[in-house]
Protein backbone atom coordinates (compact mmCIF):
# COMPACT_ATOMS: atom_id res chain seq x y z
CA UNK A 1 0.00 0.00 0.00
CA UNK A 2 2.48 2.46 0.97
CA UNK A 3 4.65 2.03 -2.33
CA UNK A 4 1.30 2.23 -4.33
CA UNK A 5 0.40 5.49 -2.61
CA UNK A 6 4.14 6.51 -3.13
CA UNK A 7 3.88 5.72 -6.97
CA UNK A 8 0.64 7.96 -7.00
CA UNK A 9 2.29 11.04 -5.34
CA UNK A 10 5.63 10.68 -7.63
CA UNK A 11 3.32 10.50 -10.52
CA UNK A 12 1.33 13.23 -9.26
CA UNK A 13 4.25 15.25 -8.80
CA UNK A 14 5.36 14.22 -12.68
CA UNK A 15 2.52 16.33 -13.35
CA UNK A 16 2.98 19.17 -11.49
CA UNK A 17 6.57 19.51 -12.92
CA UNK A 18 5.42 19.21 -16.28
CA UNK A 19 3.26 21.74 -15.71
CA UNK A 20 5.65 23.94 -14.15
CA UNK A 21 7.75 23.78 -17.38
CA UNK A 22 5.73 24.69 -19.92
CA UNK A 23 4.78 28.08 -17.49
CA UNK A 24 8.12 28.72 -17.51
CA UNK A 25 8.84 28.19 -21.19
CA UNK A 26 5.35 30.30 -22.06
CA UNK A 27 7.13 33.15 -20.14
CA UNK A 28 10.53 32.82 -21.56
CA UNK A 29 8.55 33.07 -25.07
CA UNK A 30 6.51 35.73 -23.75
CA UNK A 31 9.12 38.09 -22.45
CA UNK A 32 10.74 40.53 -24.14
CA UNK A 33 14.45 40.39 -24.81
CA UNK A 34 16.12 44.07 -24.28
CA UNK A 35 19.73 44.83 -25.00
CA UNK A 36 20.94 48.14 -23.38
CA UNK A 37 23.10 50.01 -25.32
CA UNK A 38 24.86 52.20 -23.21
CA UNK A 39 26.12 51.57 -19.28
CA UNK A 40 25.27 55.29 -17.68
CA UNK A 41 23.71 56.22 -14.81
CA UNK A 42 20.58 56.98 -17.17
CA UNK A 43 20.99 53.18 -17.56
CA UNK A 44 20.98 52.34 -14.43
CA UNK A 45 17.68 54.04 -13.81
CA UNK A 46 15.46 52.15 -16.18
CA UNK A 47 17.12 49.05 -15.71
CA UNK A 48 16.29 48.91 -11.90
CA UNK A 49 12.87 50.30 -12.68
CA UNK A 50 11.77 47.99 -15.89
CA UNK A 51 13.05 45.18 -13.64
CA UNK A 52 9.76 45.82 -11.85
CA UNK A 53 7.95 44.68 -15.16
CA UNK A 54 7.40 40.69 -15.74
CA UNK A 55 7.48 40.39 -19.16
CA UNK A 56 10.71 42.43 -19.02
CA UNK A 57 14.18 40.94 -20.01
CA UNK A 58 17.37 41.86 -19.84
CA UNK A 59 18.83 39.83 -22.70
CA UNK A 60 22.11 41.54 -22.84
CA UNK A 61 23.88 44.83 -22.39
CA UNK A 62 26.16 46.34 -25.45
CA UNK A 63 29.64 48.68 -24.00
CA UNK A 64 32.80 49.02 -26.05
CA UNK A 65 34.49 47.14 -23.39
CA UNK A 66 33.84 43.97 -21.97
CA UNK A 67 35.12 45.25 -18.14
CA UNK A 68 32.42 48.38 -18.09
CA UNK A 69 29.58 45.54 -19.32
CA UNK A 70 31.04 43.42 -16.56
CA UNK A 71 31.22 46.36 -14.12
CA UNK A 72 27.72 47.52 -15.04
CA UNK A 73 25.94 44.19 -14.50
CA UNK A 74 27.78 43.74 -11.20
CA UNK A 75 25.33 46.33 -10.14
CA UNK A 76 22.45 44.52 -10.98
CA UNK A 77 22.36 41.33 -9.57
CA UNK A 78 19.16 39.92 -11.14
CA UNK A 79 20.49 40.49 -14.22
CA UNK A 80 24.02 39.00 -13.91
CA UNK A 81 23.46 36.14 -16.90
CA UNK A 82 22.99 38.73 -19.32
CA UNK A 83 25.14 38.90 -22.01
CA UNK A 84 27.77 41.07 -23.27
CA UNK A 85 28.22 42.70 -26.49
CA UNK A 86 31.03 45.13 -27.41
CA UNK A 87 29.55 46.53 -31.02
CA UNK A 88 26.06 47.41 -32.12
CA UNK A 89 26.89 45.10 -34.86
CA UNK A 90 26.51 41.92 -32.87
CA UNK A 91 23.14 43.30 -31.38
CA UNK A 92 21.98 43.76 -34.62
CA UNK A 93 23.17 39.95 -35.59
CA UNK A 94 21.84 38.34 -32.55
CA UNK A 95 18.45 36.90 -33.17
CA UNK A 96 17.16 36.45 -29.76
CA UNK A 97 17.25 40.03 -29.88
CA UNK A 98 13.49 41.78 -29.62
CA UNK A 99 14.13 45.17 -28.40
CA UNK A 100 17.02 47.83 -28.04
CA UNK A 101 17.14 50.69 -25.40
CA UNK A 102 19.75 53.17 -26.95
CA UNK A 103 21.38 55.36 -24.21
CA UNK A 104 24.41 56.09 -25.91
CA UNK A 105 26.09 59.63 -26.45
CA UNK A 106 23.24 61.97 -29.14
CA UNK A 107 26.00 61.54 -31.42
CA UNK A 108 24.99 57.74 -31.97
CA UNK A 109 21.42 58.03 -31.92
CA UNK A 110 20.76 57.72 -35.61
CA UNK A 111 23.47 55.71 -36.24
CA UNK A 112 22.65 52.23 -33.77
CA UNK A 113 18.55 53.44 -33.84
CA UNK A 114 19.12 52.75 -37.78
CA UNK A 115 21.03 49.93 -37.92
CA UNK A 116 18.88 48.27 -35.17
CA UNK A 117 16.02 48.96 -36.84
CA UNK A 118 17.10 47.54 -40.54
CA UNK A 119 17.78 44.76 -38.48
CA UNK A 120 14.44 44.25 -37.22
CA UNK A 121 15.15 45.37 -33.54
CA UNK A 122 12.48 47.70 -31.85
CA UNK A 123 13.90 50.65 -30.29
CA UNK A 124 13.16 52.55 -27.55
CA UNK A 125 15.93 55.66 -28.14
CA UNK A 126 17.18 58.08 -25.39
CA UNK A 127 16.51 61.38 -25.67
CA UNK A 128 17.16 63.83 -27.94
CA UNK A 129 15.45 60.85 -30.60
CA UNK A 130 19.27 62.19 -32.93
CA UNK A 131 21.29 65.72 -33.12
CA UNK A 132 19.15 67.25 -35.80
CA UNK A 133 15.73 66.79 -37.91
CA UNK A 134 17.46 65.48 -41.11
CA UNK A 135 18.93 62.31 -38.41
CA UNK A 136 15.17 61.77 -36.82
CA UNK A 137 13.82 61.30 -40.65
CA UNK A 138 15.88 58.82 -41.13
CA UNK A 139 14.92 56.99 -37.70
CA UNK A 140 11.31 57.21 -38.44
CA UNK A 141 11.85 56.31 -42.42
CA UNK A 142 13.41 53.39 -41.47
CA UNK A 143 11.40 52.17 -38.91
CA UNK A 144 8.59 52.12 -41.57
CA UNK A 145 10.77 50.44 -43.86
CA UNK A 146 11.47 47.87 -41.96
CA UNK A 147 8.16 47.30 -39.66
CA UNK A 148 9.56 48.08 -36.30
CA UNK A 149 8.80 50.32 -33.65
CA UNK A 150 10.81 53.41 -33.15
CA UNK A 151 9.50 55.34 -30.07
CA UNK A 152 11.82 58.30 -28.33
CA UNK A 153 12.31 57.71 -24.67
CA UNK A 154 10.93 60.91 -22.89
CA UNK A 155 9.85 59.34 -19.84
CA UNK A 156 7.67 62.53 -19.20
CA UNK A 157 4.78 62.24 -20.65
CA UNK A 158 4.11 58.42 -19.52
CA UNK A 159 3.62 59.11 -16.04
CA UNK A 160 0.53 58.72 -14.53
CA UNK A 161 0.51 62.78 -13.10
CA UNK A 162 0.76 63.40 -16.80
CA UNK A 163 -2.37 62.33 -17.47
CA UNK A 164 -3.62 63.92 -14.16
CA UNK A 165 -2.13 67.40 -16.01
CA UNK A 166 -4.11 66.57 -18.92
CA UNK A 167 -6.96 66.40 -17.21
CA UNK A 168 -6.82 69.31 -15.01
CA UNK A 169 -5.26 72.01 -18.27
CA UNK A 170 -9.22 73.21 -17.86
CA UNK A 171 -9.19 74.07 -14.46
CA UNK A 172 -7.13 77.12 -15.20
CA UNK A 173 -9.63 78.24 -18.21
CA UNK A 174 -8.01 79.89 -21.23
CA UNK A 175 -4.48 78.88 -21.31
CA UNK A 176 -2.38 81.98 -21.50
CA UNK A 177 0.98 81.43 -20.59
CA UNK A 178 3.76 78.46 -20.16
CA UNK A 179 7.12 79.17 -17.97
CA UNK A 180 9.40 75.99 -17.71
CA UNK A 181 12.21 75.75 -15.74
CA UNK A 182 15.05 73.21 -15.59
CA UNK A 183 18.42 74.46 -13.89
CA UNK A 184 20.92 71.91 -12.62
CA UNK A 185 24.54 72.88 -12.18
CA UNK A 186 26.59 70.21 -13.91
CA UNK A 187 28.30 67.71 -11.46
CA UNK A 188 31.13 68.13 -14.40
CA UNK A 189 30.92 71.80 -14.79
CA UNK A 190 33.89 72.50 -12.12
CA UNK A 191 35.87 69.62 -14.12
CA UNK A 192 35.05 71.61 -17.59
CA UNK A 193 36.45 75.11 -15.50
CA UNK A 194 39.57 73.31 -14.32
CA UNK A 195 40.37 72.33 -18.09
CA UNK A 196 38.76 69.66 -18.75
CA UNK A 197 36.63 68.90 -21.53
CA UNK A 198 33.67 66.46 -20.24
CA UNK A 199 31.61 64.50 -22.88
CA UNK A 200 28.71 66.60 -21.76
CA UNK A 201 30.07 70.28 -22.92
CA UNK A 202 30.96 68.42 -26.13
CA UNK A 203 29.46 69.38 -29.77
CA UNK A 204 31.20 66.18 -31.14
CA UNK A 205 28.88 64.51 -28.71
CA UNK A 206 25.67 66.68 -29.80
CA UNK A 207 25.70 67.72 -25.81
CA UNK A 208 24.09 71.36 -24.60
CA UNK A 209 22.02 72.44 -21.89
CA UNK A 210 19.09 72.74 -24.12
CA UNK A 211 19.30 69.17 -25.44
CA UNK A 212 20.36 67.86 -22.19
CA UNK A 213 17.63 69.40 -19.69
CA UNK A 214 15.82 72.46 -21.68
CA UNK A 215 14.16 69.50 -23.97
CA UNK A 216 11.93 68.76 -20.50
CA UNK A 217 9.98 71.53 -19.92
CA UNK A 218 9.84 71.78 -24.03
CA UNK A 219 8.42 68.39 -24.52
CA UNK A 220 5.98 68.99 -21.79
CA UNK A 221 4.71 72.23 -23.24
CA UNK A 222 4.43 70.92 -27.48
CA UNK A 223 2.96 67.38 -25.96
CA UNK A 224 0.54 69.92 -24.05
CA UNK A 225 -0.09 73.46 -26.90
CA UNK A 226 1.43 71.47 -30.15
CA UNK A 227 4.24 73.36 -32.41
CA UNK A 228 4.60 76.95 -31.58
CA UNK A 229 3.99 79.45 -34.28
CA UNK A 230 7.97 81.11 -33.87
CA UNK A 231 10.97 80.33 -31.78
CA UNK A 232 13.33 83.28 -30.38
CA UNK A 233 16.61 81.78 -28.43
CA UNK A 234 19.53 83.20 -26.64
CA UNK A 235 22.23 81.62 -24.50
CA UNK A 236 25.45 81.67 -22.88
CA UNK A 237 27.90 79.93 -25.26
CA UNK A 238 31.12 77.63 -23.28
CA UNK A 239 34.18 78.14 -25.56
CA UNK A 240 33.79 74.45 -27.01
CA UNK A 241 30.75 75.31 -28.72
CA UNK A 242 27.60 74.69 -26.94
CA UNK A 243 25.35 76.37 -24.62
CA UNK A 244 25.53 76.36 -21.44
CA UNK A 245 22.40 77.85 -20.48
CA UNK A 246 20.04 79.86 -22.39
CA UNK A 247 16.03 80.92 -22.65
CA UNK A 248 13.46 80.03 -25.23
CA UNK A 249 10.69 82.34 -26.20
CA UNK A 250 7.98 80.33 -28.29
CA UNK A 251 4.68 81.87 -29.30
CA UNK A 252 1.08 81.11 -30.07
CA UNK A 253 -1.37 82.56 -31.69
CA UNK A 254 -2.78 83.44 -28.69
CA UNK A 255 -0.45 82.35 -25.59
CA UNK A 256 3.12 82.57 -25.60
CA UNK A 257 5.75 79.77 -23.41
CA UNK A 258 9.32 80.32 -22.35
CA UNK A 259 11.51 77.22 -21.16
CA UNK A 260 14.24 78.83 -19.10
CA UNK A 261 17.86 76.40 -18.53
CA UNK A 262 21.35 76.01 -17.16
CA UNK A 263 23.64 73.68 -16.62
CA UNK A 264 26.02 76.00 -15.12
CA UNK A 265 23.89 77.32 -12.52
CA UNK A 266 21.11 75.93 -10.14
CA UNK A 267 17.20 77.22 -9.81
CA UNK A 268 14.13 75.81 -7.89
CA UNK A 269 13.32 74.32 -11.36
CA UNK A 270 9.34 75.39 -11.11
CA UNK A 271 7.26 75.80 -14.01
CA UNK A 272 3.87 76.83 -14.11
CA UNK A 273 1.04 77.22 -17.11
CA UNK A 274 -0.96 80.06 -16.54
CA UNK A 275 -4.54 80.41 -17.86
CA UNK A 276 -7.41 83.38 -17.12
CA UNK A 277 -8.86 81.18 -13.70
CA UNK A 278 -5.61 80.07 -12.39
CA UNK A 279 -2.21 78.27 -12.91
CA UNK A 280 -0.66 75.19 -12.51
CA UNK A 281 2.30 74.45 -10.91
CA UNK A 282 4.72 72.07 -11.43
CA UNK A 283 7.72 70.90 -8.89
CA UNK A 284 10.16 68.96 -10.90
CA UNK A 285 9.17 68.91 -14.21
CA UNK A 286 11.01 65.98 -16.15
CA UNK A 287 9.51 63.96 -13.15
CA UNK A 288 6.60 65.47 -12.47
CA UNK A 289 6.58 64.80 -8.35
CA UNK A 290 4.05 67.68 -7.18
CA UNK A 291 1.47 68.99 -9.31
CA UNK A 292 -0.76 72.05 -7.90
CA UNK A 293 -3.61 73.65 -9.34
CA UNK A 294 -3.59 77.86 -8.02
CA UNK A 295 -7.02 79.40 -8.77
CA UNK A 296 -6.80 82.96 -8.72
CA UNK A 297 -8.49 83.91 -5.30
CA UNK A 298 -5.82 81.68 -4.03
CA UNK A 299 -7.00 78.23 -3.26
CA UNK A 300 -4.85 75.48 -3.79
CA UNK A 301 -6.05 71.64 -4.73
CA UNK A 302 -2.99 68.78 -5.26
CA UNK A 303 -3.72 67.08 -8.14
CA UNK A 304 -0.31 64.56 -8.48
CA UNK A 305 -0.30 61.25 -7.08
CA UNK A 306 2.64 60.13 -4.87
CA UNK A 307 6.23 59.48 -6.55
CA UNK A 308 7.48 56.86 -7.87
CA UNK A 309 11.44 56.34 -7.49
CA UNK A 310 10.71 53.33 -10.59
CA UNK A 311 9.54 56.44 -12.48
CA UNK A 312 10.51 55.04 -15.88
CA UNK A 313 8.91 51.80 -15.85
CA UNK A 314 6.02 53.45 -17.34
CA UNK A 315 7.64 54.58 -20.72
CA UNK A 316 8.88 50.50 -20.99
CA UNK A 317 5.77 48.79 -20.35
CA UNK A 318 4.19 51.29 -22.86
CA UNK A 319 6.46 50.93 -25.26
CA UNK A 320 6.43 46.93 -24.93
CA UNK A 321 2.71 47.24 -25.22
CA UNK A 322 2.74 49.14 -28.06
CA UNK A 323 5.26 46.35 -29.67
CA UNK A 324 3.20 43.74 -28.58
CA UNK A 325 0.00 45.02 -30.26
CA UNK A 326 2.29 45.56 -33.25
CA UNK A 327 1.95 49.36 -33.24
CA UNK A 328 3.54 51.15 -35.79
CA UNK A 329 4.47 54.02 -33.74
CA UNK A 330 3.38 54.79 -29.84
CA UNK A 331 0.40 56.65 -29.57
CA UNK A 332 2.09 58.89 -27.02
CA UNK A 333 5.34 59.99 -27.48
CA UNK A 334 4.41 59.98 -31.13
CA UNK A 335 7.08 60.35 -34.36
CA UNK A 336 5.20 63.61 -34.70
CA UNK A 337 5.92 64.73 -31.62
CA UNK A 338 9.56 64.06 -31.95
CA UNK A 339 9.11 65.74 -35.14
CA UNK A 340 7.79 68.85 -33.71
CA UNK A 341 10.24 68.84 -30.92
CA UNK A 342 13.39 68.30 -32.61
CA UNK A 343 12.35 71.01 -34.83
CA UNK A 344 12.09 73.53 -32.29
CA UNK A 345 15.61 72.54 -30.81
CA UNK A 346 17.22 72.82 -34.53
CA UNK A 347 15.75 76.40 -34.40
CA UNK A 348 16.85 77.13 -31.28
CA UNK A 349 20.51 76.21 -32.02
CA UNK A 350 20.72 77.99 -35.18
CA UNK A 351 19.63 81.29 -33.24
CA UNK A 352 22.24 80.29 -30.17
CA UNK A 353 25.29 79.22 -33.22
CA UNK A 354 25.42 75.78 -31.68
CA UNK A 355 26.64 73.86 -34.87
CA UNK A 356 27.54 69.48 -34.04
CA UNK A 357 29.75 67.67 -36.41
CA UNK A 358 26.20 65.56 -36.97
CA UNK A 359 25.06 69.02 -38.69
CA UNK A 360 27.78 68.87 -40.92
CA UNK A 361 27.46 65.33 -41.74
CA UNK A 362 24.28 65.41 -43.06
CA UNK A 363 24.71 68.30 -45.31
CA UNK A 364 27.07 66.45 -46.89
CA UNK A 365 25.08 63.65 -47.74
Amino acid sequence: MLNAGLAVLLAHLEQIIVKLRITFYEFIELSMNFVIVGTNFISDTLLKAANTLIDFNLYGVCSRATTSGEAFLAKHPKNTQAKIFTSIEQVCQDEHVDAVYIAAPNSLHQLYAVQCLAAGKHVLGEKPAAANSAELAAIIATAKKHQCLYMEAMMTTHLPNFALLQQAMLKIGTPRKFIGQYSQYSSRYDKYKNGERPNTFLPQFANGALVDLGIYPLYLLIALWGAPNSVHASGVLLDTGVDGAGDVLLNYHDKQAVISYSKISQGDNITEIQGELGRIRIEAVSQLKKVEFIANNGERELLSQPFDEHFMKYEVDHFMQMVTQKAPQSDINTHQLSVEVMHVLDTARAQLGVVYPNDKAFETN
